[in-house]
C-alpha cells in the first residue's frame, strides 16, 4: 500500500509539472520524452530538474592545455579565444570543472620526458572568464617543470581564485579536497593520477600528484563525504587513444562510488570512453580533449558533460557534442549540430552499451537518473521529519 501511495504521488507530481509555468526547456530543446523503467511509462514534459528536486549543476570538460600552438592565437585574439564558442555552456552551470594538463609557470627545471607542457600564468584569466571554478592537477604533465612549476601553478590558481585538487606540496596536500558551495550544496572535488612517470606521485615529503593507494584513497573519499553533500572524483587513467576503459578503471570507479563518490570523471585517453551508471551515480570514463593545444589524427570529437546532482545521486545529465579537431577549429572547441552531433551521440551510445544493462544515453544526449529512487528517498525523508 505504501509503495502504491508513493508511486501515485510521483505520477501526480510529474503530470502536474508538465503544465507548470515554472518549468523551462533545457538548453532551449523541445519537449523531451523521459522513460522510467518501473513502471514502463514515458512522460513528455518541459523539464527543469531543480524545480522537481533541489540539485546542483556541474559542467565537466576534458583536458585543458593552453600552451604550444594556442599561445599565438591567444596573443592575436586574447585570453578568451579558446573558450568563446563554448562559453554559454561553461558559464551556464553552478560549478564548472576541467583537467588542467600542464603547469602555469615561466620557470622550473624541465623533467626529462617525451612531451613537456607549460602555460603562461597570465593566461589563467581565460579560465576565470570562461567560468571555471575548479580544476584537477592530478595528471602526468603538472610536474613537467618540477616542483617549482607546480608551486607556481598553485600560486597562480590561488591568485585567480580557482580551486584545485589532485596535487600538492606533499601527499596530504594532494589528497585534500577542493570544497565549494553552491545553492546550499557543499561539493567536494578530489583528483587522482594513475599515469606515469611515477616520479610525479606525491609522497609524505615530496610534492606531486595523488596516487590512489588504497588506504589513503578510501580515507580521502570517506572524509570528503562527511564534509560535503556531493563528492566528485576525477581520475587520470587509461590508455591514450583507447576507447575502451581498462578493467582497473571500472574497479576504481566503482570503488570510489562505494566509498561515497557521487560522480566520477576520467581524463587522459584524449578520446571519448563510455558512460556507466552504477548505484545511480554516473561514471564518465574519459571526456577526451577540450581546449588542448596539439594536432592529432586520433582526436576529432568530444563532449561537454552537464550533470544535475542531488543528495541522492544523479537526477539528470546531458552530453553536448563538440569538435576538438584543431585542424578544423584552430584551438577553439566548437559545439556540433545536426548529423555530426548525432554521430558523436551514436558513438557514445556504442561505447556505453557494454558497460550497462540498458541504454543510458538517449538520442538527444540525455542521461536520466533513477527518479523513483530520488522521489522515494525524498518522501521517506519528509515523512521521517
Amino acid at each position: 500500500m505504501k509503495r502504491l501511495l508513493i508511486l501515485s504521488w510521483m505520477i501526480v507530481i510529474l503530470l502536474n509539472c508538465s503544465n507548470s509555468k515554472h518549468f523551462v526547456t533545457v538548453q532551449s530543446d523541445p519537449l523531451h520524452v523521459f522513460s522510467f523503467p518501473n513502471p514502463p511509462v514515458c512522460y513528455r514534459i518541459q523539464f527543469e530538474p531543480a524545480a522537481i528536486l533541489p540539485s546542483v549543476t556541474v559542467v565537466s570538460v576534458g583536458d585543458i592545455m593552453l600552451g604550444n600552438h594556442t599561445i599565438g592565437y591567444i596573443k592575436r585574439y586574447g585570453v578568451d579565444y579558446p573558450f568563446e564558442a563554448t562559453r554559454s555552456f561553461l558559464t551556464g552551470a553552478d560549478l564548472t570543472f576541467g583537467n588542467l594538463e600542464g603547469p602555469f609557470t615561466d620557470s622550473g627545471e624541465k623533467f626529462e620526458k617525451k612531451y613537456n607542457f607549460k602555460i603562461q600564468p597570465q593566461h589563467a584569466v581565460g579560465l576565470v572568464n570562461a567560468g571555471f571554478d575548479v580544476v584537477s592537477l592530478a595528471n602526468n604533465h603538472i610536474l613537467d617543470y618540477g616542483e617549482e612549476g607546480l608551486i607556481n601553478t598553485i600560486s597562480t590558481l590561488d591568485n585567480f581564485e580557482i580551486a584545485y585538487c589532485g596535487a600538492g606540496f606533499n601527499l596530504a596536500h594532494a589528497l585534500k579536497p577542493a570544497l565549494l558551495e553552491s545553492k546550499g550544496f557543499k561539493v567536494a572535488f578530489l583528483g587522482f593520477s594513475m599515469t606515469y612517470p611515477d616520479e610525479f606521485w606525491a609522497t609524505d615529503s615530496t610534492a606531486g600528484t595523488a596516487y590512489p593507494h588504497h588506504k589513503s584513497f578510501k580515507n580521502s573519499i570517506q572524509s570528503s563525504d562527511s564534509l560535503a553533500d556531493i563528492v566528485i572524483v576525477a581520475f587520470h587513467w587509461g590508455g591514450e587513444h583507447q576507447t575502451v576503459p581498462r578493467k582497473y578503471q571500472q574497479e576504481f570507479a566503482r570503488l570510489a562510488i562505494d566509498y561515497g563518490a557521487d560522480l566520477v570523471i576520467g581524463h587522459h585517453p584524449h578520446v571519448l570512453q563510455g558512460l556507466e551508471i552504477y548505484k545511480n551515480r554516473l561514471i564518465a570514463y574519459s571526456l577526451g580533449n577540450f581546449a588542448f593545444s596539439s594536432y592529432s589524427r586520433w582526436v576529432a570529437d568530444s563532449v561537454i558533460l552537464k550533470t544535475y546532482l542531488t543528495r541522492h545521486g544523479l537526477l539528470l545529465a546531458r552530453v553536448i557534442p563538440i569538435s576538438v579537431d584543431n585542424y578544423e577549429i584552430a584551438f577553439q572547441p566548437k559545439p556540433l549540430t545536426g548529423i555530426r552531433a548525432q554521430s558523436v551521440i551514436d558513438h557514445l551510445q556504442q561505447l556505453s552499451a557494454p558497460l550497462n544493462s540498458t541504454q543510458i544515453v538517449d538520442d538527444s544526449g540525455f542521461i536520466v537518473g533513477d527518479f523513483q529512487v530520488q522521489f522515494r528517498s525524498d518522501v521517506i525523508m519528509s515523512s521521517a521529519e
